[in-house]
């Protein structure tokens, strides 16, 4: 059955399946049928012996490919493993015997992609058969085709990989959310050529993500903080547009959003963002738009942690010394965020509060985290080192929702085109005339 659907997403408001603008798993029979699934399975390897160091992302979509598996479908999964040139490109012959482990079902590696092994395998499939095909970076086309030209999909669609795979499935489901801001053929190639379907990691993203940014229960707010913070500012940007109520600020984007205020953080921290975030004045500018336009909306620190040769020491921030570094919240400030954590609806996270890995200088991310994984609201955790982060403190139990993307959870959030969910929006628009 279908997820609790009586809200409205960033993909519009549907109180039924038919209402979203993509399509999933629930709107087609796929007893019997031939489907392509892409999934994300891209996970940390032992380059010396090729073990599995983490198998998150395998166990995550292992519970697609079960699904399809079960109701009879005949799967053909296509995945990648780093990129050329790493110690880590490999093919996909573990990941695959993990898979099998976690679902107790035999997944079928092929050393293959899109040759005659491949095909072969393909049409000797039978009802609830899984196949693994190789490494999709293995082909130079999935590396060199990667642009969104032109707005349309035309070189993906042509591909080698595509125009062999596609005759022989009737269904693409694309599962691999964290691979969703990229326009790579087995990505967004086979969506004009029949039904894109969501799977159910890429639904949940796009149900959780979109309910928590623009329908969730209020009040909905956002802790933005860590280094990436001219990502964060675009998010906040994307966040306050769409009605979040208040951004609660950490870390270097506590930092650029003080400078737009007028603040001196000092001589190490300034440095910092020159040195570390590229076209940085253009970022601090556009936080002062926001601070202009939303500034009762932006929670900025009232009190910060300096780092005294290593050592924490608190200062309120109208009374700055120029020459220390900013590395936590104060403890003023951290009181205030949990009350207004402790009040939320809606709460998404993205980013520590400050240098959390130093000890000393954690306790901001700590209480902050620890709050939110204690809120009785819709938590929802962005991908990346903040999902770590979480996993790390033992507080991943805590949340509704933790991001599977990284890269792409920042594209979402901070409302990019991502090509591959362009791609299944049109893909709908074809196949449901």
């Amino acid at each position: 059955m279908a997820q609790d659907s009586n809200y409205v997403t960033v993909d519009g408001e549907f109180d039924s399946l038919e209402d979203r603008s993509f399509l999933t798993m629930d709107d087609y029979d796929l007893s019997g049928q031939n489907v392509i699934l892409r999934i994300d399975i891209n996970s940390s390897i032992n380059p010396e012996n090729g073990d599995l160091l983490d198998d998150t992302r395998i166990k995550r979509h292992s519970a697609t490919v079960k699904e399809l598996s079960d109701n009879n479908a005949r799967v053909i999964v296509l995945a990648h493993q780093s990129r050329p040139g790493k110690l880590d490109f490999v093919n996909l012959e573990n990941h695959g015997k993990r898979m099998s482990q976690i679902i107790n079902k035999e997944v079928k590696f092929v050393d293959d992609l899109y040759g005659d092994k491949a095909i072969k395998e393909i049409s000797n499939l039978k009802n609830g058969d899984i196949i693994l095909l190789d490494n999709v970076r293995f082909d130079k086309e999935e590396i060199e085709l990667s642009q969104f030209t032109d707005n349309n999909f035309k070189l993906q669609k042509n591909s080698g990989m595509v125009k062999k795979l596609s005759p022989h499935a009737s269904y693409f489901i694309n599962d691999a959310f964290a691979a969703s801001h990229r326009c790579q053929p087995s990505l967004v190639g086979f969506t004009e050529n029949m039904p894109a379907l969501a799977g159910r990691v890429m639904q949940r993203e796009l149900d959780f993500l979109g309910k928590a940014i623009s329908s969730g229960p209020t009040p909905r707010i956002a802790v933005l903080g860590g280094s990436k913070a001219a990502d964060s500012v675009a998010i906040a940007e994307n966040f306050l547009e769409k009605g979040v109520e208040r951004i609660l600020t950490g870390g270097v984007v506590a930092n650029i959003f003080l400078i737009a205020s007028g603040v001196d953080i000092g001589k190490p921290s300034t440095e910092f963002i020159q040195k570390q975030i590229p076209d940085h004045n253009n970022v601090i500018d556009l936080a002062k738009k926001l601070l202009d336009k939303y500034e009762e909306r932006i929670q900025l620190p009232t009190d910060v942690a300096l780092n005294i040769d290593g050592k924490r020491n608190g200062t309120n921030v109208d009374n700055l010394p120029k020459n220390y570094s900013l590395f936590d919240i104060g403890i003023d400030t951290l009181v205030n965020y949990i009350s207004i954590i402790e009040k939320a609806g809606t709460i998404i996270a993205n980013g520590p509060m400050g240098v959390f890995e130093d000890s000393e200088f954690a306790t901001g991310t700590n209480e902050i985290f620890s709050a939110i994984s204690k809120s009785k609201g819709m938590t929802v955790v962005g991908g990346g080192e903040t999902a770590m982060a979480f996993n790390q403190m033992g507080l991943a139990n805590g949340i509704k929702h933790i991001s599977t993307g990284g890269g792409a959870c920042i594209s979402f959030m901070s409302g990019e085109t991502m090509p591959a969910l362009e791609a299944m929006r049109r893909s709908k628009n074809l196949f449901s005339k």
